[in-house]
């Protein structure tokens, strides 16, 4: 090309999609892995694509009426006894896993009792592997293999049979 500027104009948007493909991986592999147990499945529903939306099924700490905010909020994770545990954080506090809610697109709805909030989220499902997985949420307990990156995403993997022990 005659003109450099030209070359720079087009190469621009190609480096900006690396460097953002290369943070993304690089977040991801320094994500730590959770199985957290899931609830509500909504099978496949042929007008919203190859979906299956869940609620997660771990166990909320702290008044979370603040995550039905449009700008969402901070969760804690934390591990008991084999129990996933969300905890509302707190500003100041240590949080080793934390989670924005927004930045991992889940879903805040009241629940029931009153008061109460649940997290939804979504995973796509392939073709092949959608009547298997369908199956499997009909037999028995499940849960999420998510990983939640340096960046406070959770990330959805895939769903599988929940293990015995947890």
């Amino acid at each position: 090309m005659k003109n450099p500027w030209l070359a720079a104009a087009l190469l621009l948007p190609l480096l900006v999609l690396g460097q953002s493909i290369w943070r993304h991986q690089a977040n991801l592999s320094a994500a730590g892995e959770w199985r957290i147990p899931i609830t509500g499945y909504d099978p496949r529903d042929p007008l919203r694509g190859q979906y299956i939306r869940f609620t997660y099924g771990w166990e909320l700490r702290g008044d979370a009426k603040p995550c039905l905010a449009e700008s969402g909020c901070h969760l804690c994770l934390t591990q008991e006894q084999g129990r996933v545990i969300a905890t509302m954080e707190t500003p100041g506090e240590h949080c080793p896993a934390r989670l924005d809610t927004r930045a991992s697109d889940l879903r805040a709805s009241p629940g029931f009792p009153s008061g109460a909030v649940t997290f939804s989220s979504r995973i796509f499902v392939s073709e092949t592997s959608a009547p298997v997985l369908e199956a499997q949420l009909r037999n028995g307990p499940m849960q999420v293999v998510a990983a939640l990156g340096p960046d406070q995403r959770l990330v959805n993997r895939r769903i599988e049979p929940q293990d015995s022990g947890g």
